[in-house]
């Protein structure tokens, strides 16, 4: 879902990003602070402080909202799950952790902490207003108190009992605690969840048809992200119980073509031209260590003049633009890692720090496809990563 996103750096060891949705809403809230809010709040201000306040507040929320997030992946550290990236979008935000809990009381608490967090900072907002509200301006008292119900709201929100939603985490665990079965605790959240959509998006189209209330939008917007999140959620789930004990080494080619570093861009397109249907090619240097990974379209971004003095090695992505595992990884632990796009990127499989082979977007595509189909991806012969001759 957040396929494109922009990196926010990393907070407590975990990377945060912002979908470009995120925008949408700091635009959404400015400018109902700006134009709604506040002018009923504190009236008679110059309306330009009302666009400041309105900015502010809405990035104070923001802020409340990768705070709700942090408080997830901190007690999932508490509990042995490594948190793995932070994603703030249009209707809140997603902690990916590196896995899942191993145990229901687990569950539970990664999944409370979130809303306790949520109403912790709607309290603390409500309570500074409320100081501050014989000294201060009404304009940062307003903007106080409208950050803090929204959290306190965001919170009570979290807690309905569907997935993906918090509460639907929640009831999965008290499921799984009750009947032992984690998918099945699972697939229960989700068809609540699925519900708890149509219930919104029924709501949302009665007030726009019934009543002309264009806020029914806003419903319709989050039943649609409700229903969609829990089928995709309801799907994933067999799917991740299939690849649970696939390997990397399972699934990968084991026969690539390589590119060695000290060849010139051109020589190596013109071998290029007649190996095989490859677009992607690992980058091994003079003493067979892959040192990263070239595709013919970071070839063609070199200048025509300088592609035969040009080295690949040299053209080469590297470093954390480039994900290396061993051959006993699994495959769903890769899922959660990358996203692969056809032609552009390759994962580097090593065994002994040679590589064994390499991972493209259509070898994952294939591996759940084969899944889907109830078959287990097997290895493909094993033979040596094939030289440039």
């Amino acid at each position: 879902m957040f396929r494109t996103a922009i990196p926010l750096g990393r907070w407590a060891g975990i990377a945060v990003r912002a979908h470009w949705s995120v925008l949408l809403v700091l635009f959404l809230i400015t400018d109902l602070l700006a134009t709604a809010v506040l002018p009923r709040a504190a009236p008679g201000a110059d309306p330009g402080w009302y666009w400041v306040t309105g900015v502010l507040t809405a990035a104070g929320f923001l802020a409340s909202l990768l705070l709700h997030e942090l408080s997830h992946a901190a007690v999932a550290r508490r509990h042995g799950v490594g948190g793995k990236r932070i994603t703030l979008w249009m209707l809140g935000g997603a902690a990916d952790l590196k896995a899942e809990p191993s145990t229901p009381k687990a569950d539970f608490r990664i999944a409370v902490a979130g809303p306790i967090a949520s109403v912790l900072i709607g309290v603390a907002g409500l309570g500074a207003a409320v100081l501050v509200a014989g000294v201060a301006h009404p304009l940062p008292v307003s903007g106080l108190a409208w950050l803090g119900a929204g959290n306190i709201l965001l919170g009570v929100f979290n807690l309905l009992p569907g997935a993906p939603l918090d509460g639907g985490r929640m009831l999965r665990a008290a499921v799984w605690s009750r009947r032992g079965d984690r998918a099945r605790a699972g697939a229960v959240a989700e068809r609540f969840g699925q519900a708890l959509g149509a219930a919104f998006g029924i709501a949302g189209l009665a007030q726009l048809l019934l009543f002309g209330r264009f806020s029914g939008l806003w419903l319709i917007l989050l039943g649609w992200f409700l229903i969609f999140a829990a089928q995709a959620e309801f799907a994933a789930g067999p799917l991740r119980e299939r690849l649970g004990g696939v390997r990397v080494g399972e699934i990968m080619n084991p026969s690539p073509t390589v590119v060695p570093g000290w060849w010139t861009v051109d020589a190596f397109a013109d071998h290029a031209a007649g190996a095989g249907r490859d677009r992607v090619f690992p980058v091994l240097s003079f003493d067979g260590v892959p040192v990263g990974v070239v595709s013919l379209g970071d070839l063609i971004r070199v200048p025509a003049d300088a592609r035969r003095a040009t080295r690949v090695a040299d053209v080469a992505r590297k470093d954390q633009t480039v994900t290396v595992v061993g051959v006993d990884a699994r495959v769903t632990e890769l899922m959660n890692r990358v996203f692969l796009r056809p032609g552009r990127d390759l994962v580097l499989v090593t065994e002994s720090s040679a590589l064994a082979g390499v991972v493209g977007a259509g070898d994952l595509a294939r591996a759940v496809e084969l899944a889907t189909l109830r078959h287990r991806p097997r290895a493909a012969a094993p033979h040596s990563p094939g030289d440039p001759r």
